[in-house]
């Protein structure tokens, strides 16, 4: 529990201030007055125990008071509670607005208790996912040095590792009926199983097995997360809701990269980097302990078929495939660019990666509060035309040039998940929203893997990534444009207005269902 007590002197404005309920990252109830001091509670916030008292004495011969101003709380964020508790703090004694605005930090609508704690969860596991989907992509240009393969090889075993995400659609299925809790414990313990026996492949062929039994479990997994969060968070942070799992997912990403110059020290020590999930054992088993199952599976509306959505299904799942088809060589080529063509150490390679992918991470939390509050299409185009642009060109030039476009690329470019992810949950309803999710997923996988077989012929035959790029960028900018004319803005909708099978099996805790938007 942190306390924060203040004492000082105020005006009357101030004090008039002080006595009003606060109505910002904390919805306060009055509660009693005790010796000449009011009291608050909590009424509604991101906390599991919260209470303010303000005691008022007049100052005699002014009209001043001397203000003792009392806070206690809690908050509902397992893990990194720590940390964010730094920012509370200083809300806490900031002026209130009164009118439900929230700090730039925090979420552009208020948490709940239970919503602040399934996205802690979440998150952490997002973190493990992100770890398992970047190893293979940062560790694969030594394991085929340990094993004599060629950039061809290379490429094949990047598009078979990528099918496992079309394995996920099969267990999409089992999360749309059994739940969401039990997709996110099962694929987080065999993908952390798949990566350790990874780390012990006798050749590349065996590699590939594992890898792709780990990317089966790990594309579930992620598609899971999102969707359950989606499916918990208020409705007018979605955007910012993938925003945050994103960031999480990166910094599991970035633990492959800072450990990456391990790589270094012997032709067989990218295996150390794949037995490293298996610390996060320790942390599974509180975690499925405290995650609940999502509210909305509970009370999902029954007899809705899956084939009644297969236009948006088609629709989205073209657009992120265009996307794979450039994101995927971009993700898997990246570091044999480096290497290759720029002659970086792993060492070297490490720094860029964390050089241009850290600022990325407050870009993308900032693009999904914009794509919440000004617009996902805005936020959708500036990533697709500057910021995949900016990546061209990095794969064009060496030098200062090289950093600088990286990191403009990646800041640029961070607005996409938060801006197209979003409509992975809300353009079905929770009875297929699952396979939904994992099929438009698995198109933009298929795109990718295609995208990295593509490049790696292209490139052997040309003899420079660069050209390659340029040619694959054309499947974003259509993409782009398709999702501009085409998405709908639904920020602030429940899930409940934009689907009546939802809105009919609803029974308590959300707002009451109104008239869906337009259709598409």
């Amino acid at each position: 529990m942190t306390r924060q007590v203040r004492t000082f002197v105020a005006d009357s404005n101030e004090v008039s201030e002080l006595l009003r309920p606060r109505d910002d990252i904390v919805l306060e109830a009055p509660g009693p007055a005790v010796d000449g001091t009011r009291t608050f509670d909590l009424a509604e916030g991101p906390f599991e125990g919260y209470s303010r008292s303000v005691r008022v004495t007049p100052l005699e011969g002014t009209a001043r008071h001397q203000v003792t101003e009392t806070l206690e709380w809690q908050l509902a964020v397992p893990w990194f509670g720590p940390a964010i508790n730094v920012a509370v703090r200083r809300a806490m004694r900031t002026a209130r607005t009164g009118d439900g605005k929230q700090p730039v930090w925090a979420p552009p609508q208020r948490l709940t208790a239970r919503s602040a704690t399934i996205m802690a969860m979440l998150a952490a596991a997002a973190m493990l996912s992100g770890y398992l989907a970047n190893a293979p992509s940062e560790l694969h240009t030594y394991a085929a040095d340990e094993f004599g393969a060629d950039q061809s090889a290379q490429g094949t075993l990047g598009a078979v590792v990528r099918i496992g995400t079309l394995l996920a659609i099969g267990v999409s299925v089992l999360a749309d009926r059994y739940g969401r809790r039990r997709i996110v414990a099962g694929a987080m313990l065999v993908g952390i199983s798949s990566a350790a026996l990874a780390a012990l492949a006798p050749s590349m062929a065996w590699l590939g097995a594992f890898l792709l039994i780990g990317r089966t479990a790990n594309a579930a997994l992620g598609a899971t997360i999102v969707v359950m969060a989606l499916e918990e968070i208020p409705a007018g942070c979605r955007a910012w809701c993938l925003s945050v799992l994103a960031m999480a997912a990166a910094l599991g990403a970035g633990v492959v990269v800072w450990l990456q110059p391990l790589s270094d020290l012997a032709p067989w020590a990218w295996r150390l980097l794949f037995g490293v999930p298996l610390f996060a054992l320790l942390a599974v088993r509180p975690l499925l302990r405290r995650l609940p199952e999502s509210r909305r599976f509970e009370r999902r509306g029954r007899g809705v078929v899956l084939s009644g959505y297969w236009r948006p299904i088609a629709l989205l799942g073209a657009i992120y495939l265009a996307f794979g088809l450039f994101l995927g060589p971009i993700d898997w080529f990246r570091n044999e660019y480096l290497r290759d063509e720029h002659g970086f150490s792993a060492t070297l390679v490490s720094l860029f990666v964390l050089g241009t992918a850290t600022p990325a991470g407050l870009a993308v939390y900032a693009a999904g509060r914009l794509a919440d509050s000004r617009g996902r299409r805005v936020i959708l185009a500036i990533a697709s035309v500057a910021g995949l642009g900016s990546l061209v060109v990095m794969f064009n030039v060496s030098g200062a040039a090289l950093w600088l476009l990286g990191l403009v690329g990646a800041m640029l470019s961070a607005g996409l998940l938060p801006s197209l992810g979003v409509y992975r949950g809300e353009l079905f309803p929770t009875a297929v929203r699952a396979r939904a999710a994992t099929l438009t997923g698995a198109m933009g996988v298929g795109g990718a893997a295609a995208g990295v077989l593509i490049a790696g012929r292209l490139r052997t035959a040309w003899g420079s990534f660069g050209e390659v790029i340029a040619l694959l960028w054309v499947g974003p900018l259509v993409a782009a444009a398709i999702a501009v004319l085409w998405l709908v803005e639904r920020s602030g909708h429940e899930l409940e207005e934009l689907h009546p099978a939802d809105a009919a099996a609803d029974s308590d805790g959300l707002r009451p269902p109104a008239p869906p938007p337009a259709p598409m």
